[in-house]
């Protein structure tokens, strides 16, 4: 068993040294930029959908019950939906002067998959929100 597990660790060890840092770094910013983006796009198509009539509602149970409180409860959502924003972006400006120590790739590794993963949600948030508005105002 401790075998198998050093074998294990040698070889994630091995795959995460194969990543170029620099490479890694580029591809965070551009994910990140576009996380930011689609993020404004959600914020901005849900709220037209939810002052273009009734029929259209929020389905996060937490931002609809914030939406209703006026001017503050709409900056709180606008808080918590940004707020993923904060630690994505420490990975993506964390510096590598260190050489790329293990800690470091794992952490910029990790917030590759993460960006990637979430761009892809808001990817189909927002065709989702913007496909709903063109079939109601057709």
């Amino acid at each position: 068993m401790r075998d198998r597990m050093a074998e294990a660790r040698l070889r994630e060890t091995r795959y995460l040294m194969s990543f170029d840092l620099s490479s890694v770094n580029r591809k965070l910013l551009l994910l990140l930029s576009v996380f930011i983006a689609l993020n404004f796009f959600d914020a901005a198509t849900t709220l037209l959908a939810l002052y273009a009539g009734p029929t259209f509602v929020e389905l996060n149970p937490i931002a609809s019950s914030l939406f209703h409180k006026d001017f503050v409860g709409f900056v709180a959502a606008l808080a918590f939906k940004y707020m993923p924003v904060i630690p994505l972006a420490y990975a993506t400006f964390l510096p590598t002067r260190d050489g790329g120590k293990m800690s470091t790739r794992i952490v910029k590794v990790s917030a590759l998959i993460a960006l990637a993963a979430a761009d892809l949600f808001y990817v189909l948030v927002v065709s989702s929100n913007s496909l709903n508005l063109l079939s109601f105002y057709r």
